[in-house]
Order: C-alpha cells, then sequence, then structure tokens
C-alpha cells in the first residue's frame, strides 16, 4: 500500500512511530522541537543518519542540542557529508520517504511531498539503503564529541562568519551508478596463501596485476567484465582471510587482444597456465604489508549479505541462512554490492593516506606486458 503525503507530516510520523520498535531515520536537518515530539511519543530503539556540518548547527538550520537530547536518551547517531536524502523507517513495517525534513519547516511550514508505505520491496531497499550508509562511518556521537563542538562554534562567533567551520561527517566517496559494477579479483591458491608479512610489492612483482589480471581460461572467458568497472585485487593469507591491496580499473575482455603473448609467457612462464588477461588501467595499491591492508572478514563482519551482489540478492529473494564466506569458494573473483564497494573504497583510500601508495615511478619500471596496453589502445 502507498499513501501519498502532502501535509499533517507529524501526524502521520507520530502513527507510526507510536507502533514502532525501531525507528531509523535519515534527514540532513534536525531540530529540538521535532525531537521532542520523538522522544515523547514512543520507546523506539532510535538511529538517526544526519550532517555533520558545523556551519549548519551555527547558522540553526540544524540544531546540535537536538542531537544531544537524542545521545542522552541513548539514540546512535552519524554524519554523513552532503547528505540530502529524507527517510523515516520503523521496524521495517513501514517507511515513510519525501521531501521533509526532520525540522519544523519540513513537518509544519514548508510545501512537502511524499509518501508512506508498507511495500515489502521498498521496505527491503531501504533497510539496505540505510545500512549502506550507516555502515560507511563505525563512530557514534557522543556527548563529549558535542561539547567540543560546541565550543568550536562558539569561538567561531568571534570571527567573521564568512570563515568556514569543519563538517565532520563521513565522505561518501562512491556514487551509486546504474552501469559501474565492482568486483575483488582472488589471488592465489590454497597451496600458496602467504603471511601477514608479505607485501604489495612482492605481490605486484609476482602477479603483474599492476597491468593484467589472469585467469586460466578453464570456466570459460572472464565476459562479466565491462570497460570502466573497478576491480579489488586481494591476495588469500594463512587461514581463511584476504587482504586487500590493489584496485584498478577494467577494460572488457575482447578474445584476440587479452591472451598472454609469446613475449609474456617468455617472461612470465607461469602465464602458459594462466593465459586470459582482464586488462587495468589506472591502478593504485597500498604500499605496505597484507598487514595493513583491509581484510575481507572486516568487510564480512560489517556487512554480512550486503557485502556481495550475489549474496544482497539472496537476502532480497528471501532466502535463509545466507552463507556470504561460500561466494568466494572455487571462485575467481565476486561481484561487490554497491554497499560494500563504498564501504570498501574508503577502507582502501584509509589505507593508503596512513601506510602510503606506491608511486607510478616504482610501477613504470616493471614489465608490462608485450605489447603493452598503451601501444594496443593506440593500434585500436
Amino acid at each position: 500500500m502507498i499513501e501519498v503525503i502532502q501535509k499533517n507530516w507529524l501526524d502521520y510520523f507520530l502513527a507510526e512511530l507510536r507502533e514502532a520498535n525501531s525507528a531509523y531515520l535519515i534527514s540532513p536537518f534536525v531540530t529540538r522541537n521535532i525531537v521532542d515530539h520523538l522522544l515523547n511519543n514512543g520507546s523506539a530503539n532510535i538511529k538517526l543518519i544526519t550532517r555533520f556540518n558545523l556551519n549548519d548547527f551555527r547558522s540553526k538550520v540544524s540544531s546540535l542540542s537536538a542531537l544531544k537530547m537524542l545521545v542522552q536518551k541513548g539514540a546512535e547517531i552519524k554524519g554523513i557529508r552532503n547528505l540530502h536524502s529524507k527517510v523515516y523507517l520503523f521496524d521495517n513495517k513501514s517507511v515513510i520517504i519525501g521531501s521533509a525534513n526532520f525540522t519544523s519547516g519540513g513537518f509544519f511550514n514548508n510545501y512537502e511531498y511524499g509518501i508512506k508505505t508498507t511495500d515489502n520491496n521498498t521496505l527491503i531497499k531501504t533497510a539496505i539503503y540505510f545500512n549502506s550508509l550507516w555502515n560507511l562511518s563505525q563512530e557514534i556521537l557522543t556527548l563529549n564529541k558535542i561539547e567540543e563542538w560546541e565550543n568550536e562554534i562558539r569561538t567561531s562567533r568571534t570571527v567573521p562568519k564568512t570563515d568556514e567551520l569543519p563538517d565532520y561527517g563521513k565522505i561518501a566517496s562512491i556514487q551509486a551508478s546504474t552501469n559501474r559494477r565492482y568486483f575483488i579479483k582472488l589471488f592465489g591458491k590454497t597451496e600458496h596463501r602467504v603471511d601477514l608479512n608479505f607485501t604489495s610489492r612482492d605481490e605486484i612483482e609476482r602477479s603483474h596485476c599492476h597491468w593484467a589480471l589472469t585467469f586460466s581460461g578453464k570456466k570459460g572467458r572472464p565476459r562479466k567484465y565491462n570497460d570502466g568497472d573497478v576491480v579489488y585485487m586481494a591476495r588469500m593469507l594463512h587461514g581463511t582471510d584476504y587482504a586487500i591491496f590493489g584496485k584498478g580499473i577494467a577494460l572488457r575482455h575482447v578474445d584476440d587482444r587479452d591472451v598472454a603473448s609469446d613475449s609474456d609467457i617468455e617472461e612470465i612462464d607461469w602465464k602458459e597456465d594462466w593465459p586470459i588477461y582482464i586488462r587495468v588501467q589506472n591502478p593504485q595499491f597500498v604500499d605496505s604489508s597484507m598487514r595493513n591492508c583491509p581484510k575481507m572478514s572486516e568487510l564480512i563482519d560489517n556487512l554480512k549479505y550486503d557485502s556481495f551482489d550475489k549474496t544482497q540478492r539472496k537476502y532480497l529473494d528471501r532466502e535463509e541462512d545466507i552463507n556470504v564466506w561460500a561466494s568466494l569458494r572455487q571462485q575467481a573473483d565476486v561481484q561487490l554490492s554497491e554497499i560494500a564497494a563504498e564501504w570498501l573504497e574508503n577502507k582502501f583510500q584509509e589505507a593508503r593516506v596512513e601506510f602510503g601508495a606506491i608511486p607510478q615511478t616504482y610501477i613504470d619500471n616493471l614489465y608490462s606486458g608485450s605489447p603493452t596496453l598503451q601501444e594496443i589502445l593506440n593500434d585500436e
């Protein structure tokens, strides 16, 4: 059932809230009087995603004191930069989606439009969307942090307001796309696991993954990849885990073009058994050991069924007892969900900042295929 909302937003909100055990809210701006209604009408477990831009609080379009009230009552709050969505999800049983912020203007004064629905498919997709934003950050807002921000805003009022204050929200670095897809290419066989001291440079010099990802061809050609798809690179470790040490931009497989040349096999003899390529451009790597690279286990522990496209679809199809790790068994690669791609991109770039990125000068001195990718593209 879908019901259009053009007025009486608070009435719709409170009707759902009073019957709910949980209320998961997304709103860029929050004001105190609407928070009063939230706290005085039910005992739902509250999670809120909003903005942590101190300029919003200084200009009073959003209320830091409202967030303080929520934290004092046990609500969990996270911040995302450039947030624009307005979503109010109750127990995964109903959802209100529309243009209204969680403010007096949104609920009382402005011309707003939205819907309330109990449609199951919409509820599932909304829950996935909420979790995708929630999992971008591990930091829950605390009273100590709010007090720090209050002091920062108070101090800023002694200087001209043209001075910008910080935005402490998490950056969402990947925007949802219907065209680009995200994969993890798995490196290593069971008998070739490595320890945490193995470095990205060790793997690059072994696999030459800075210019091509290799496949045996025994299961056919890797035709799932399209030009522009993002491929993360993960090395199998002792135990069951993988370390994600690199990424590149894929080129679709072309049968006559993307096979090991005689020169490639002469330079790297194992390519005789692994001659099929997905070529990559713009490679990026963490310049460190596997110890300091993002781990597959961390991704799966955080996102569960949202980790991979296949497991996410199983969840949407209402399958039970989904074994996420099983998606990796005897596979050369796995397709990420967009939620997982966002999570992984943030972790990967954080590792490159903290531990360093492998310089292009190092990559330029390595064997890069014969002919090289640039020579191939110039001939096409």
